[in-house]
């Protein structure tokens, strides 16, 4: 059969229908489409395809008037080159790299330049870097590097740990990826520090009310001493609450994008588990571990005057050993982001947004004491202060 080949480009501001607009009159005169890769970036829209005119009911010039006049109802940049595709190696030898960890300028020239170095062809890539958090998808043909495989990984996974990048390798079947797990492990607060200097001055609640009671004490003795403040508080001024707190759009492009690229996705906190379980509900996650605060059944109120022993603390190595089972994966496909020693003082990945109006008004309205207010700021994770 008779092959002509042509590349269709190009970019432009997304909107519904467009992949249709493009290629239902590539149809219409027998363009049969070989190849197509279409994105969505930051609301811009990119395309490419691979187009056989050779049973085509219209010439060349003919298809380039389509393309031109596709690109002006559209309003897509759109250009049409000739396309000689060049005969793929029989000795091809694939390997599917995933880089994970926080954002930071520099990853990508790290990564490209080393494989650079050991002849190695990148075919596919995808990156998302939402809310300091960086992921990249490399698939790779290695067939051409002298270095043995097992080499080549200590060389990429030293190059990347030096800029604080986990990598993990897939060599078997990389055109069916692994499964892999995301666990955001945060132990900070997951209100910014500007909204919480605000509610604590408008509330008239001081600073060290949220402190630690001496540097020593642990997360689970600091928990506990916050649930005290929230004996009696009723379930639905924290419902009130938590229907009041939304997410940041890099939060949920972020868990949307982990989600397609197969991804399981975990949440460790420091924060009382009713926060937790809301977010994990609201933004479609698998796992969400935080400390329990027990309600009475009969009163729907919290049990703030806990015995000691009741409330349990937060075992990040159990639980990382349970989700390892759940999921059936080993310890290298699990991938740990953590706002510990973090350079930029807020949570990786997963950013809240309080509304401080429906906090002060449950304050002014006595539905929440000053006490118990301070009790829930120190229950959204333990702040920085």
């Amino acid at each position: 059969m008779n092959r002509m080949l042509y590349i269709v480009y190009g970019i432009g501001t997304d909107s519904v229908g467009l992949v249709g607009a493009i290629t239902s009159p590539i149809a219409r005169v027998r363009g049969n489409i070989v190849d197509l890769r279409q994105d969505v970036l930051h609301g811009l829209f990119t395309i490419y395809l691979v187009v056989d005119l050779g049973a085509a009911t219209v010439t060349v010039k003919e298809f380039r008037a389509i393309v031109d006049r596709i690109a002006a109802d559209t309003g897509l940049k759109l250009a049409i080159e000739k396309y000689t595709p060049m005969a793929g190696s029989a000795q091809k030898k694939n390997m599917l790299v995933t880089l994970v960890g926080r954002d930071k300028s520099g990853i990508i020239a790290a990564i490209t330049e080393k494989l650079g170095t050991y002849n190695i062809n990148i075919e596919v890539s995808e990156v998302v870097a939402r809310e300091e958090v960086f992921l990249m998808d490399l698939l790779l043909d290695i067939s051409r590097s002298a270095l043995p495989t097992d080499n080549l990984k200590a060389a990429i996974r030293d190059t990347m740990r030096a800029v604080g990048i986990d990598t993990m390798f897939q060599t078997e079947d990389v055109f069916n990826k692994k499964k892999k797990v995301i666990l955001f492990d945060i132990s900070g607060s997951f209100m910014d520090s500007a909204t919480l200097r605000e509610v604590t001055m408008q509330a008239g609640i001081e600073a060290s009310a949220l402190s630690r009671s001496d540097p020593s004490e642990t997360d689970l003795a600091y928990m506990h001493r916050s649930a005290a403040m929230l004996e009696g508080l009723p379930a639905s001024v924290i419902e009130t609450l938590l229907q009041s707190v939304s997410f940041s759009m890099g939060t949920r492009e972020l868990v949307q994008t982990l989600r397609i690229m197969g991804y399981r996705i975990g949440l460790i906190t420091s924060a009382f588990s009713f926060f937790a379980q809301d977010m994990q509900k609201r933004l479609g996650i698998d796992y969400a571990f935080g400390y329990e605060l027990p309600m009475d059944d009969d009163s729907q109120a919290v049990i703030g005057d806990l015995p000691a022993g009741i409330m349990q603390g937060v075992d990040r190595t159990r639980i990382i050993a349970d989700v390892m089972a759940l999921e059936r994966v080993a310890q290298e496909d699990i991938t740990l982001i953590s706002d510990v020693d973090a350079e930029y003082p807020m949570t990786p990945g997963i950013r809240t947004i309080f509304d401080l109006k429906v906090m002060l008004e449950l304050l002014n309205q006595h539905a929440l004491s000053r006490e118990s207010l301070t009790g829930l700021l120190r229950g959204f994770g333990i702040p920085r202060v």
